[in-house]
């Protein structure tokens, strides 16, 4: 986008715009009885203002470096009704906090195997389900920099890792696991 480069709000000057464009639409009624002319600033304040909330929003994501959650759709949501029993039993609200929070893992958390090889979405989409659940009480504070494992032997100690799911433990969690 042309406006990624922008680091700074500038709101006096766009301030100071729209008060000439405001000022400008009665102005050319009373006086000047243009009303072609007022009706060409107002279309004109209208297509500045789209622009300038445009370019604050992508300043203002820019800064905060904010990652959009990744949504899960309904062939993720149909796994995982058939992979997680207890996800089926909870109330449509703690499904929704549920669906986030695992959408939230997905987008900021790097999910590898014993190989160190991204797993595929169904496979991280069942360990973000199982840490969420885990840590359901917990408040739920995110990292860019956690990776999680998903492995079927103990991992190695030379990384540190914030989550390890072996897969033999994964098949206990499939029936038991309920957040709550």
């Amino acid at each position: 986008m042309i406006f990624k480069k922008i680091n700074q709000y500038r709101f006096s000057f766009w301030i100071a715009v729209f008060s000439f464009l405001l000022a400008a639409i009665p102005f050319n009624i009373i006086v000047f009885n243009n009303l072609l002319l007022a009706k060409f600033f107002g279309f004109l304040l209208v297509v500045l203002l789209i622009v300038a909330l445009r370019v604050w929003f992508s300043v203002a994501r820019n800064r905060n470096n904010i990652v959009p959650r990744v949504l899960l759709n309904k062939n993720d949501i149909f796994d995982l009704k058939k992979d997680f029993k207890g996800f089926s039993s909870l109330n449509p609200n703690e499904q929704d906090i549920l669906k986030n929070r695992i959408g939230i893992l997905l987008s900021k958390v790097k999910f590898v195997d014993g190989s160190n090889a991204l797993l595929d979405k169904r496979n991280a989409i069942r360990v973000a389900y199982v840490y969420v659940c885990l840590n359901w009480s917990e408040v739920f504070i995110v990292e860019s920099d956690w990776i999680f494992l998903y492995i079927s032997t103990a991992p190695d100690d030379r990384i540190s890792y914030k989550f390890v799911l072996l897969e033999e433990y994964f098949e206990g969690f499939k029936t038991k696991l309920i957040a709550s």
